[in-house]
């Protein structure tokens, strides 16, 4: 099995296939896991984004900016739980913090009294009326989604080709679709991406291209009187990073409000990734629905929907004794322990000090990445958002999924094998990713993560010139 594997690398060069051989050679402890849970867990993993062929690395600790596998090998991590972790592996506020709750009790199913705290300083920090906590960014979309349908009493949603906004059926659709099934570049298809959503789901959803308001226009033209909502991550960040053009995200909210239609943005990755701020702050744009996850609750389960108090206030019990408001409930919403984490995260850890670091930190990243980049000859540019940046690996700026899908992510494989095999996890598993930086990261290892990324570009290198004799 792992032989057949390593011989499918043999169109890449004598160094690519070197380095997924000593990848199989260190990871022996990862591989018998492997083989062992994958007959009970399909593919070993419980989030089909953890694997990648021929098997995932199992880690058994984290501290600091590092983590350490099952065979001892130890990895300068900038995955940092797909962005999630801008706090570092167990960060010793956070420890402390959860110590005490844990003898204070993990769960009451009855509200918790920092909630009282909490409401002023997330309301501020995000710019909202009204909010309500979940546990991932999944169940904030769905709980949005239902919003925006209870407000308008519409139900068609609008999301953008190539954005992906979790595992709610609704929004299963062209994240990352087959060329020859997604339509013209300039009016999107829905193409479903998973089995066991109903054909009928698809008659809810319609797809736009990122960066084009027209074919927007086009479909709010001919079916506005039936759209609840616009969804849209206001900086892709599951496509590489691909930034709005100027004007882009206000036409959005012109439209919106022309056509009484609800604007949403998905923060899930984009919150607190620049400062204690939002993407829709940074770009002077009010959504009327903000979804947040990942970075603000410090590696903590949470997620949180907020928004317009017109909106936001449908949520609860009404005077009809046959239906509620908009129903939103869970038994592990707004948990304590979750919300110690949340607490100390934005009071204690992600100050204003902290983000200044990260930032010049990735602004060496992003140097060395460009100079690397030149010296190896290999076309591409990074792009960044915050604490966050991708490789692309294109001449030309990607403004969109459809320039990114014709892209050569072959080159991936080989420069994430190369950083594994010297101790870095160099972005979060796939082309499309991002990496991602925390307090807890140094210079030292930014200067690591270079060195490791010059031998790979030297991979790398020979590797795109076997591709290109195919």
């Amino acid at each position: 099995m792992y032989e057949a594997y390593l011989n499918s690398f043999e169109d890449y060069g004598p160094k690519t296939l070197d380095e997924v051989r000593k990848y199989l050679d260190r990871t022996k402890k990862s591989r018998e896991i492997f083989e062992t849970v994958s007959e009970y867990i399909p593919y070993g993993v419980n989030s089909n984004q953890r694997f990648y062929p021929p098997y995932p690395i199992y880690m058994k600790r984290a501290r600091g900016s590092s983590v350490w596998d099952v065979d001892d090998n130890l990895y300068i991590d900038f995955n940092m739980g797909y962005g999630a972790l801008i706090v570092g592996h167990a960060h010793p506020k956070i420890n402390e913090a959860l110590h005490k709750q844990l003898e204070e009790g993990i769960l009451y199913t009855f509200p918790y009294y920092l909630l009282e705290e909490l409401t002023e300083l997330i309301t501020d920090i995000l710019d909202i009326d009204m909010f309500r906590f979940s546990n991932s960014g999944s169940e904030a979309v769905m709980f949005a989604i239902r919003l925006a349908r209870a407000f308008t009493g519409r139900d068609i949603i609008i999301k953008v080709e190539g954005s992906y906004h979790g595992t709610y059926d609704n929004v299963l659709f062209s994240i990352w679709p087959f060329r020859g099934l997604a339509g013209p570049r300039k009016m999107p298809v829905s193409v479903l991406e998973t089995m066991g959503v109903p054909d009928a789901m698809e008659e809810l959803v319609r797809i736009v291209p990122f960066n084009d308001v027209n074919p927007l226009v086009d479909i709010l033209e001919e079916e506005g009187d039936d759209v609840a909502a616009i969804i849209v991550e206001p900086v892709m960040m599951n496509a590489g990073i691909i930034k709005p053009e100027n004007g882009y995200l206000k036409s959005l909210r012109k439209l919106a409000y022309e056509y009484d239609v609800v604007l949403i943005f998905d923060e899930v990755k984009t919150a607190l990734r620049a400062g204690l701020t939002t993407a829709s702050q940074i770009y002077g744009v009010d959504p009327d629905i903000i979804t947040v996850a990942k970075a603000i609750g410090g590696g903590a389960v949470v997620s949180l929907v907020g928004g317009i108090e017109e909106i936001m206030s449908l949520v609860g019990p009404t005077e009809s004794i046959r239906i509620q408001g908009v129903v939103h409930a869970g038994t592990y919403n707004a948990n304590p322990l979750s919300l110690r984490a949340l607490y100390v995260t934005l009071t204690e850890i992600l100050t204003e000090d902290s983000y200044r670091k990260m930032l010049d930190m990735n602004r060496k990243l992003l140097d060395g990445y460009t100079h690397l980049l030149r010296e190896y000859d290999i076309p591409g540019y990074v792009e960044e958002f915050g604490v966050s940046g991708s490789l692309i690996f294109s001449d030309k700026k990607v403004k969109n999924f459809r320039d990114l899908m014709n892209l050569p992510f072959d080159l991936w494989y080989p420069l994430y094998y190369s950083m594994l095999n010297r101790g870095v996890i160099p972005m979060a598993t796939g082309p499309e990713e991002m990496w991602t930086l925390s307090v807890q990261h140094t210079i030292e290892d930014i200067e690591k993560y270079l060195e490791a990324l010059s031998d790979s570009f030297n991979v790398i290198s020979e590797a795109k010139r076997y591709i290109e004799e195919w």
